[in-house]
């Protein structure tokens, strides 16, 4: 039996405050920012996105891929405010909101495919954090399973860009905003094959 469960976002900030988390991002996530943001790559590096290190032993437990990097494996998220709020957040409403990331996106949903089967549920702290559970009509099964295959799809694009670049990175490649080139690159033949 599905779970039913009923969501509307209230706009109290919770989830971007919460110091623990870090919003990952992927290679598309880089594209809607650049073009919300009317940036290049090299001001959204400095000033929005940074490379947060992992330690080897927690490696299993990512969604997103580890990426190389001349200082050892990291994965790419949003930076933070010195209070631990995401750098986009004011006034308790997301400054990027029409060009937020997924996991942005998806929150407080989560989604993964098993044996074949794409399964969702609610992200670990969403039932302490999120006072819009609960809140405006149930979440239908259909625009669920809709949006979770969006996410798989962008993930498993995500998930090879990385492979391709920690297999083929090169000395002069572990420059973050040639990675970054990289994500926009790979991004745009995946999507012209796909039209």
């Amino acid at each position: 039996m599905v779970r039913q469960v009923r969501f509307k976002c209230i706009q109290c900030g919770n989830c971007c405050e919460d110091k623990n988390s870090i919003i990952t991002i992927t290679h598309k996530d880089i594209i809607r920012l650049v073009n919300f943001l009317k940036c290049d790559f090299k001001e959204l590096l400095s000033k929005y996105i940074g490379f947060y290190q992992v330690r080897e032993e927690f490696e299993e437990r990512l969604v997103f891929p580890a990426i190389s990097t001349f200082k050892g494996n990291a994965f790419l998220g949003l930076r933070k405010k010195s209070d631990g709020s995401c750098v986009f957040l004011k006034d308790n409403l997301c400054e990027t909101y029409t060009g937020r990331p997924m996991v942005c996106r998806s929150f407080p949903f989560i989604f993964e495919v098993k044996k074949g089967w794409l399964s969702w549920g609610l992200m670990a702290k969403a039932e302490e954090i999120c006072p819009g559970l609960g809140q405006g009509e149930e979440v239908s099964e259909k625009s669920l399973e809709k949006f979770g295959k969006e996410i798989m799809i962008e993930i498993e694009e995500y998930r090879k860009i990385v492979k391709y670049w920690n297999r083929h990175r090169k000395v002069e490649q572990q420059d973050p905003v040639l990675l970054v080139m990289t994500f926009f690159e790979k991004a745009n033949v995946s999507s012209s094959r796909s039209t």
